[in-house]
């Protein structure tokens, strides 16, 4: 049967998954930057040819700064997401899962999360009223503003920090019992 905690468990598998893909986020952050660069060259100099990437050069102005900026909310919210379950996973490996710095490392996971989501609502809702308002619409005058409530997204939020509440007890429970024997 498999480990859950302790050294050669899912746990110290896990972390090495989180270390990836902690570095995958580092990396998609560079990738947006560079795309980011090339998407403002782009648009700025429409009659510039750019081979492959001759498809920015006709999406809008407000279609290039939501795929940007929503990107890099999720590479940089990856990478704190990453972050804090490494500490938990460190921990897990170590044995001692119920610390108080776990609690407080998911209740911080899930402020991320929420922060994300309503990073992500405003981006897709706010900037392409932006643009029309400032006159840089999607070229016929109409936008593409979305407000969408992902509530899966919200549960993930509640569940999360319903669990960091359990770790912050648990630890609560451990140092009362540490303090009796």
């Amino acid at each position: 049967m498999l480990r859950a905690i302790g050294r050669g468990s899912i746990s110290s598998v896990l972390k090495v998954v989180v270390d990836i893909a902690w570095v995958l986020a580092c990396a998609g952050l560079g990738f947006v930057v560079i795309i980011a660069a090339i998407s403002v060259y782009a648009l700025a100099n429409p009659s510039a040819s750019i081979p492959g990437f001759e498809r920015i050069a006709t999406s809008s102005p407000a279609e290039v700064t939501r795929w940007i900026l929503n990107w890099s909310a999720l590479c940089v919210g990856a990478m704190i997401i990453c972050a804090y379950l490494r500490g938990i996973f460190g921990t897990l490996i170590n044995g001692d899962p119920f610390v108080p710095e776990n609690a407080g490392r998911l209740r911080m996971i899930a402020i991320v999360v929420a922060g994300l989501e309503l990073l992500r609502t405003f981006v897709n809702f706010v900037v392409p009223l932006l643009f029309v308002v400032t006159g840089g619409a999607n070229g016929d005058g109409t936008t593409a503003a979305t407000l969408h409530f992902d509530l899966t997204v919200w549960m993930g939020v509640l569940t999360i920090l319903v669990l960091s509440q359990v770790f912050s007890e648990g630890s609560a429970l451990r140092e009362d019992q540490k303090m009796t024997i």
